[in-house]
């Protein structure tokens, strides 16, 4: 199982478990409780594991959450639900309706996440293809008899076979960074939209929510996710306009996780365009001074031996 597929299916367990923790929080249990039965049946999960083993030693869930979330290199998805569950829990907001917003969320982005690897596979693909071309040169000339001895030996030989190593080197770390830059969404895209819509469910006043927000996100290393401009506009919106601050601030975050959709989409694109360059730049030349030039050599060399 590659990378990629590994973490995506422990994204997967991670919103279904969260899913679990929602049914079973609504069915009466108490969160410790639902916490301990999730870790029983998806024991892969070691958050959960390490959750469930914190609580029985007397710690809250809030804290095991954000012990969690440190312990795994700030994983942005437990540092989430960390912020989400403090959320729900000081507002007051109903923590099952909470849980089961969080979790459509990350089923959202989980998607938007997939969409942008499939977009991404044919780039890849054609990154990987064009990188063996210097290497399927040097192949053909050993079947061409082309004696590398020899061609290294001669200055322009050698100079060449060192400048196409060099521009391989090149290629591949140039193609690497176009592709890394064409990620997924950011997985915090709508995130303090979402707390707050959780934190209005609470009851409370709207700019208490918003503070809560801001503090709990910051608590668990997120404070890049929230746009203070953005929650005070949609504030203050609910206040003159009436209408409920976690409808305002849902549809918002829904549209958010549409547009970075969008934009990473469109990033993988212009990828498959923007793989050219380092191909024409690089790799083709490389290719001439790694095949082409060290056959041409041979064959001189060999006809002047005939001679």
């Amino acid at each position: 199982m590659t990378a990629d597929a590994s973490r995506s299916s422990t994204d997967a367990q991670f919103a279904i478990s969260v899913l679990r923790l929602a049914v079973l929080i609504e069915a009466g249990l108490a969160p410790a409780a639902a916490w301990r039965h999730v870790a029983e049946v998806e024991p892969r999960l070691r958050g959960a594991v390490v959750v469930a083993a914190a609580l029985d030693d007397g710690e809250s869930v809030s804290a095991a959450l954000r012990r969690v979330a440190e312990g795994d290199a700030q994983d942005v998805a437990w540092a989430s639900l960390a912020a989400a569950w403090s959320v729900a829990t000081v507002s007051g907001a109903p923590l099952a309706a909470a849980l089961r917003g969080f979790a459509d969320s990350l089923r959202d982005r989980q998607a938007a996440a997939r969409d942008i690897e499939v977009a991404l596979a044919g780039p890849r693909a054609t990154a990987r293809i064009v990188q063996s071309l210097p290497a399927i040169a040097v192949v053909l000339g050993l079947l061409l008899g082309v004696d590398l001895v020899a061609t290294v030996m001669h200055p322009v030989g050698a100079a060449s076979i060192v400048s196409g190593v060099v521009l391989l080197i090149i290629a591949r770390r140039w193609m690497h960074g176009l592709v890394r830059g064409a990620a997924a969404p950011p997985p915090t895209a709508g995130l303090a939209l979402d707390l707050l819509a959780v934190g209005a469910a609470g009851g409370g006043p709207p700019e208490a929510a918003q503070r809560l927000v801001a503090l709990e996100l910051d608590r668990v290393g997120l404070s890049a996710a929230v746009d203070d401009d953005r929650t005070t506009a949609l504030v203050r919106l609910s206040r003159r306009s009436g209408a409920p601050l976690g409808e305002l601030a849902r549809a918002e975050a829904r549209e958010d996780r549409a547009v970075a959709r969008a934009d990473a989409r469109a990033e993988a694109e212009r990828l498959a365009v923007r793989l050219m360059l380092p191909l024409g730049a690089c790799i083709l030349p490389s290719f001439l001074a790694l095949g082409v030039v060290p056959i041409v050599l041979g064959l001189i060399s060999s006809t002047s031996s005939g001679l």
